[in-house]
C-alpha cells in the first residue's frame, strides 16, 4: 500500500477537496507533474488543467471517499504547493470544480462558443501577451517571436481570451469524463 500525505484543493469560497492521497497528477507551467508522499518542496503556477487525485484506503482497509477510481477536478489555474516536511499538496486555484459535480451540456456549450470564438479572433489575445512579455516595453508593436505561453501564463495573463476559454472548456469535459484528455 502506498503511503498516503494530505491533498487540499482550496478556491475563494471553499475547501473543494480534503482528505489524504496516494498521487496527485496535474499540469503546471513546467510540465506534467505527479507527486507523490514526500515529494521534495514545489511551488509552480497551475495550468488551466484536470488534477487527479487517487484517494487513499483507510487505515482498517476500508475503501476512502472514491478509493478504486481517482477523482477529477478542473481547476481554471492558479498555485501548486508542496511541503514536504508537513507532506501535504496544496492547490490554490481562483476556479476549480469537482469532475462529477459539472454540468457536461452547459460545459459543451462553452466549448462550441470557444471553439466559434477563436475562429472569429484567432489567438490575437495570446499573441500580444507573449509579444509584450518578450518585449515590456514595445507594447503591441513588439515582434512576435517563437514565445508561447503556457496555459497557466494564458490563464493568469489574458483569462478572458478565446484560447483560455478554450482551455478550461475541454478541462471541465475532461473532468467529467465526457472528453478525450487534453
Amino acid at each position: 500500500m502506498a503511503t498516503p500525505f494530505h491533498v487540499e484543493i482550496v478556491t475563494p469560497s471553499r475547501v473543494l477537496h480534503s482528505g489524504e492521497a496516494e498521487e496527485v497528477s496535474m499540469r503546471t507551467d513546467a510540465g506534467e507533474i505527479a507527486f507523490l508522499a514526500h515529494h521534495e518542496d514545489f511551488i509552480g503556477a497551475a495550468d488551466i488543467t484536470v488534477v487527479r487525485v487517487r484517494p487513499h484506503a483507510t487505515e482498517a482497509g476500508e475503501p476512502g471517499e472514491g478509493e478504486g477510481s481517482e477523482l477529477r477536478f478542473a481547476v481554471h489555474g492558479g498555485f501548486v504547493h508542496v511541503d514536504q516536511g508537513a507532506n501535504t499538496v496544496t492547490i490554490l486555484a481562483g476556479v476549480a470544480e469537482r469532475g462529477d459535480h459539472i454540468d457536461v451540456g452547459r460545459a459543451r456549450a462553452a466549448l462550441a462558443a470557444a471553439e466559434e470564438r477563436l475562429a472569429t479572433e484567432g489567438p490575437a489575445a495570446e499573441q500580444r501577451v507573449a509579444a509584450e512579455a518578450e518585449h515590456p516595453a514595445a507594447g503591441e508593436g513588439a515582434p512576435t517571436g517563437a514565445t508561447r505561453l503556457s496555459g497557466a501564463m494564458v490563464g493568469l495573463l489574458a483569462p478572458e481570451s478565446a484560447e483560455a476559454a478554450l482551455r478550461r472548456a475541454k478541462a471541465r469535459l475532461e473532468a467529467a469524463g465526457a472528453a478525450e484528455p487534453v
